[in-house]
């Protein structure tokens, strides 16, 4: 009106105080208030208690005001904010993601603590990674050196916001990959994975349980999954397998009801050691299922032998440091003159090494429940690898090499045993049409334990390798099926 004072606010004058007083009022919720005063001030809880007496300036009113107005509007206080915490993080967040829960903080956890166990080389995934929050927390809380963090998306839109949260964790934001696509499809072929983890759509079509906040503004391909809520959960179950190194493990976040069905689907697709873990409220929150280590089993007169997946653990690298550093073992495989240090172990078979990128099955022999030997089995697809052998065809033909650790065992029969039932696993589970064997020309020893063990044959393949600066004839056998 002509002549009245102007208000506090047209002043200038208004205190931090009175505005928070004046918000709280208006939100009817102080807490809110004060995350908002904080926000629109950008000053930390306790700087906002020093500057409460002090007047407000007209930018940071105005940014006040337009919060005000959208939490008001119904919009999540978390939008409002545009940030929001997450374990250790503060994560940007608006209506392009969905917004960080503590249950999936919980899921989090269990992903950091099962991959923290695998290494000392470690790769792990998060599908769907919407803002970037499991994905970012996995390579903020686990070792710096020797991880790899891949964050898969088919959100544009959600990639950028997750691309924005990359600068929250520092340094550690050099181990993470971004790539746009639908769960796995975007991942690199050549690499297996010790953790998958994703916290996917999983409500129902015409759920009634999830509430109007929700729906209303977080964004509905993230929520919803067909008419039981479990398609996404299906497909990543199904494609999994073949992602995931033998003894890793997927961690999948659910509805509260999907337990039952979420463990049915992990133990058809093949997992082992299924579970699920309850949030804080006591609720069925999150599934999880190991790849088996298991190849095979064979039984000897020393006590029953299990052949296994290499594990992605440095006890495993260890033992095979040992045995690749005693000439005994390397007399007849490798050779001498090889030196085999833990880099150059980790650079053959560890994770993306040598063997994994020519699809070699690597195995250890355990006798007792001891580790005692190696294995590994190999299709013969490349055709350089086939002519080798002088074979034409490759394509279904498997061979492997194997070695005991420890030469007291040499002459036992072990080596026999393990060929055998290598053969014969070949031929069940992989469908082999031939399984062949390549020992020296001159190493009667093993020869005469592959012929034992139902391989036969005489075909010399002429300088069929490098063993201790001289190239080796080799003797070709061939299973023989009894």
């Amino acid at each position: 009106m002509p002549g009245a004072d102007p208000s506090p606010h047209e002043r200038g004058t208004v205190t931090w105080r009175e505005l928070l007083d004046e918000t709280s009022e208006l939100l009817a919720e102080r807490t809110h208030a004060r995350w908002i005063c904080e926000t629109a001030t950008s000053s930390t809880p306790a700087e906002f208690t020093a500057m409460l007496n002090q007047p407000a300036t007209e930018r940071a009113v105005s940014h006040l005001d337009a919060m005000v107005s959208r939490a008001r509007g119904g919009e999540p206080i978390q939008y409002v904010l545009g940030s929001w915490g997450f374990r250790h993080l503060d994560l940007a967040v608006d209506v392009r993601v969905l917004i960080p829960r503590p249950e999936t903080e919980g899921v989090a956890e269990i992903a950091i603590g099962l991959a923290a166990a695998a290494g000392p080389i470690r790769h792990v995934a998060d599908l769907g990674t919407g803002s970037g929050a499991i994905g970012l927390a996995m390579a903020d809380e686990l070792p710096r050196d020797g991880t790899t963090v891949w964050m898969t998306d088919t959100s544009p839109d959600a990639l950028d916001v997750a691309r924005s949260n990359l600068a929250g964790i520092g340094t550690a934001a050099s181990n993470v990959r971004v790539a746009e696509g639908s769960w796995f499809a975007p991942l690199p072929t050549a690499v297996m994975f010790d953790l998958v983890v994703s916290n996917p759509p999983y409500v129902a079509d015409a759920s009634v349980d999830i509430e109007h906040i929700v729906s209303d503004w977080e964004p509905t391909s993230a929520l919803f999954a067909g008419p039981d809520g479990l398609d996404d959960l299906r497909t990543i179950i199904v494609e999994s397998p073949v992602w995931i190194r033998p003894g890793g493990w997927l961690v999948l976040e659910h509805g509260f009801d999907q337990g039952d069905s979420v463990r049915s689907l992990l133990t058809e697709s093949g997992f082992v050691d299924i579970e699920t873990r309850a949030d804080l409220a006591g609720l069925d929150r999150c599934s999880l299922g190991r790849r088996p280590w298991f190849l095979f089993a064979a039984a000897h007169a020393s006590g029953p032998i299990v052949v296994r997946h290499l594990r992605n653990q440095i006890e495993d690298y260890a033992h095979l440091r040992a045995w690749l550093t005693a000439p005994d073992v390397l007399q007849f495989y490798g050779g001498r003159d090889q030196t085999f240090d833990l880099s150059r172990i980790l650079a053959r078979y560890g994770p993306s090494g040598d063997l994994e990128r020519e699809g070699t099955t690597p195995a250890i022999i355990e006798l007792n429940g001891e580790p005692v030997g190696y294995l590994q089995l190999y299709e013969l697809l490349d055709p350089v690898v086939a002519a080798s052998f002088e074979i034409t065809d490759g394509p279904g033909v498997w061979s492997m090499d194997l070695f005991l650790g420890q030469p007291e065992l040499f002459g036992t029969g072990i080596g026999r045993v393990v060929c055998r039932a290598a053969a014969e696993f070949l031929l069940d589970q992989r469908k082999a049409r031939d399984v062949v064997i390549v020992p020296h020309a001159d190493n009667a020893r093993a020869i005469a334990a592959y012929r034992a063990a139902g391989f036969d044959g005489s075909h010399i393949v002429a300088n069929h390798e490098m063993h201790e600066g001289q190239m080796r004839d080799a003797l070709r056998l061939h299973f023989q099926q009894r």
